[in-house]
């Protein structure tokens, strides 16, 4: 799941995945992404940070709080500092990426995060 108030990240990064033969769901904003993960738990959340309703630190918080998406490993993407990659540890998010990022780099956290469940929180 990619869930980014950016429809131009959404689809950017969509397209980088599906070329990549994953499935791809997309959520307009936290809310939209908490509903859908309520329904259908992906296997991996892309989420930004700063989104309205519900950002991605709040996101982070809930999938963790949900004995059922507790291990859904979480990858942040947003402006690279040292507070919010606090923040998003303390949220429960696996990997922080900074913008830009290389795609292989994303990629290939996906891959660890799903090849190495015991890796995960």
């Amino acid at each position: 799941m990619v869930a980014d108030d950016s429809k131009v990240v959404r689809v950017k990064t969509s397209r980088v995945l599906t070329a990549r033969r994953y499935q791809v769901v997309t959520a307009e904003d936290g809310l939209d992404a908490a509903r859908q993960i309520e329904q259908s738990a992906p296997d991996v959340l892309i989420t930004d940070v700063d989104m309205p309703g519900m950002n991605g630190l709040q996101l982070a918080k809930l999938v963790r709080a949900r004995p059922q998406t507790a291990r859904l490993p979480i990858i942040m993407i947003t402006s690279d500092n040292d507070q919010l990659r606090a923040e998003a540890e303390a949220a429960g998010v696996d990997v922080v990426l900074g913008k830009p990022y290389p795609e292989e780099q994303l990629i290939g956290h996906i891959q660890n995060l799903v090849r190495n469940p015991g890796g995960r929180r």
